[in-house]
């Protein structure tokens, strides 16, 4: 099984499989009419989007920058538990999503979406394989494993 998060269920080993960096995204068209946010405190008076995966707290935003840490609580304008639901109501301009780079990059590429707070890191959601604690897996998991990390990392 392929899991994107934190892994807090000990019945399971996470084979770390790739980074997963995560950015704050944002219309042009919601930041025109809203403004662009300079620091994170300033999220408070926006709309965010949040998106409900596994057993995430996802209204703790988790910024840092250099030394300088902050988690955030965040209230969110709207929820949604479908990442592509998330993004598509961030490029319609109702509000500021946190979203995988990945996911984003064509369109911010694209110019439907622009980083909000781009010089702030945000807590990476890295992406790892889940094998059974088992002393003996199986020749078919051994050969998935070994296929997405070359793959993945290479």
């Amino acid at each position: 099984m392929v899991h994107i998060g934190n892994l807090n269920d000990s019945l399971w080993i996470a084979r770390p499989l790739a980074q997963n960096h995560r950015w704050l995204c944002a219309s042009p068209a919601y930041l025109e009419q809203h403004g662009v946010p300079s620091t994170p405190d300033e999220l408070a008076s926006h709309r965010c989007i949040c998106i409900r995966e596994n057993d995430e707290d996802v209204t703790l935003w988790h910024l840092s920058k250099g030394h300088a840490k902050k988690t955030l609580r965040i209230e969110p304008a709207l929820l949604s538990n479908d990442g592509s639901v998330a993004r598509r109501w961030a490029e319609q301009g109702l509000g500021i999503v946190l979203r995988s780079q990945w996911d984003v990059s064509d369109a911010i590429a694209s110019g439907n979406l622009v980083r909000v707070l781009a010089d702030w890191q945000l807590a990476s959601a890295p992406i790892n394989l889940l094998v059974p604690v088992r002393k003996h897996r199986s020749a078919r998991v051994q050969a998935l494993t070994e296929f997405l990390e070359t793959t993945l990392k290479g």
